[in-house]
């Protein structure tokens, strides 16, 4: 039986080999100054040759037998020279990122990088870098995570439907970490069993559908501001660009916060930061003159704001441990007195 030979895999090179030689090796000339088709070493004055053309299986062989360890001292160069390594990242990669980080950041459909004035990318092809993206980071969240982590359970709702997500907690030389584990759509079972015990579990159950029902009709109290709301939105992406981030930074250590559209605490908390921010926000500015809101407008945006802040009061209550069926129903008679609109979600 013939012998079975097993190669170990080499790992996948940091750099290619024309970026190896272009770093490690020059032209060697002549005494006129015209080229020998050889190149020279850098790291220690050998040459070899190479001409135009050719491949470079003969300059990164030296390296690899001369000098080893020569990958770490390209990643030591050009981080202490320029304190990144984006130099060295592949165009492809360079591009497909922002493109990755925009559809994200935005909660915007997949098929968006197909219908803009920018190169387009497939759906498909985008559809597979999330997904790389992903077991990379999970593999480095894995590779960084103890043997023993906290969990964070954190719910909301979006419509009808109640999401569940959980986020791990470790601390590491950087810190505390919060990466996100799970992220699912809570859903219950049909259950036949009508015992006294049975009977308590499903009476404890109806307290996070108390937030449930909160944030449904907090969205429906949102509905006819969602034009200013989505003009401040605007502003916010504005804000974060590079020149008005520079400008803002001057100004306060206060930075924009934009909604996301699954959570209505989100909107809360980016009326309460343009607020904040309008002050050291200039008409003057052409580039945001025109997205700054009117008089009027922020006036109203103010009223809704403070009506907001009753909001989520009685919503972090209603998170809090050891909470009561009938202390939940006694906030929400209170938020009613405050806005009776709630009443079709939040009567009796």
């Amino acid at each position: 039986m013939a012998d079975n030979t097993l190669t170990a895999t080499h790992p996948p090179a940091a750099f290619t080999p024309r970026q190896i030689a272009g770093f490690y090796f020059k032209p060697c000339l002549d005494d006129e100054g015209e080229p020998t088709g050889n190149k020279t070493c850098k790291a220690c004055g050998k040459c070899r040759k190479h001409s135009n053309g050719t491949g470079y299986t003969n300059l990164v062989s030296h390296l690899r037998s001369a000098h080893p360890n020569f990958e770490v001292g390209m990643t030591n160069a050009s981080a202490a020279a320029t304190g990144t390594l984006v130099s060295w990242v592949s165009q492809k990669a360079s591009n497909r990122y922002p493109w990755l980080r925009w559809i994200v950041m935005s909660n915007l459909p997949l098929s968006f990088c197909e219908y803009t004035n920018l190169p387009a990318v497939a759906v498909d092809i985008l559809r597979v870098n999330m997904e790389s993206v992903t077991r990379a980071v999970k593999k480095v969240i894995g590779t960084e995570m103890p043997k023993k982590i906290g969990l964070i359970l954190d719910g909301w709702s979006y419509d009808t439907e109640h999401f569940l997500a959980v986020y791990g907690y470790y601390k590491t030389s950087d810190g505390p970490q919060y990466p996100l584990l799970s992220m699912a759509p809570v859903m219950q079972e049909a259950d036949d069993n009508l015992t006294a015990d049975s009977h308590m579990a499903a009476i404890a159950r109806f307290l996070p559908f108390f937030c449930h029902r909160l944030n449904l009709a907090v969205m429906r109290f949102l509905e006819p501001h969602e034009e200013d709301q989505e003009n401040v939105q605007v502003l916010m992406r504005k804000l974060r660009t590079l020149k008005e981030a520079a400008r803002l930074r001057a100004k306060t250590p206060l930075l924009p916060v934009p909604r996301q559209e699954t959570r209505w605490s989100s909107t809360f908390a980016m009326l309460d930061r343009y607020v904040r921010l309008r002050e050291f926000l200039s008409a003057d500015d052409d580039e945001i003159a025109d997205l700054l809101p009117s008089r009027s407008t922020h006036r109203s945006l103010q009223t809704l704001l403070e009506e907001m802040k009753d909001i989520e009061s009685i919503s972090k209550k209603l998170q809090s441990d050891g909470l009561t069926l009938l202390q939940a129903r006694e906030l929400f008679d209170g938020l009613l007195e405050l806005n009776p609109s709630f009443a079709s979600y939040l009567g009796t």
